[in-house]
């Protein structure tokens, strides 16, 4: 039913072409949540209702090492550095779980060209920089994309879609 509410609201734009449905996803999943969830992204895509994930958002989790006491006593979404190695998992199992058939956009404490590269390498087609972006600027961007183009080359890449998944392989 709910399905078919997507399906009516994904109305052509500019051109002809349908806006893309993308499901963003918590880190805090279970590895069932992660298989049902997986399941209806492969089930979505096939039926034109989710063309890909966004792995992931904020956590509800506070980190051992989070060092700020003030932030480990705070209540809802923690965002930033703390939530890379988690994120960057949870993206890492939805790209084997789907086989890496749905496009996956890695979120999650972005903030350096190293930690866009491992994003891609664990199956993100593409990168989303939020936190680090307002603490440090549009002068990220270009520093990211200069140190992915200088990791990709020394992992024998040519092309950066040629690393997404490179994990798995």
């Amino acid at each position: 039913r709910s399905g078919e509410a997507v399906k009516a609201a994904k109305k052509p734009g500019a051109g002809g072409n349908l806006p893309p449905v993308l499901v963003k996803v918590a880190p805090d999943l279970t590895d069932e949540d992660i298989a049902d969830l997986s399941s209806f992204a492969l089930t979505g895509q096939d039926n034109g209702l989710v063309d890909g994930l966004i792995v992931s958002n904020t956590t509800i989790a506070r980190p051992d090492d989070l060092k700020d006491k003030a932030v480990v006593a705070e209540t809802g979404g923690l965002s930033g550095k703390p939530l890379f190695d988690r994120s960057t998992a949870v993206l890492r199992d939805f790209y084997r779980r789907t086989g890496g058939r749905v496009p996956i956009i890695g979120v999650g404490g972005v903030s350096s060209g190293a930690a866009a590269y491992a994003k891609i390498r664990a199956g993100a087609s593409l990168v989303q920089l939020y936190t680090a972006l307002a603490y440090e600027g549009p002068a990220l961007v270009a520093r990211i994309k200069r140190d992915l183009v200088t990791a990709m080359v020394a992992d024998g890449f040519t092309r950066i879609g040629s690393a997404v998944g490179a994990d798995h392989r």
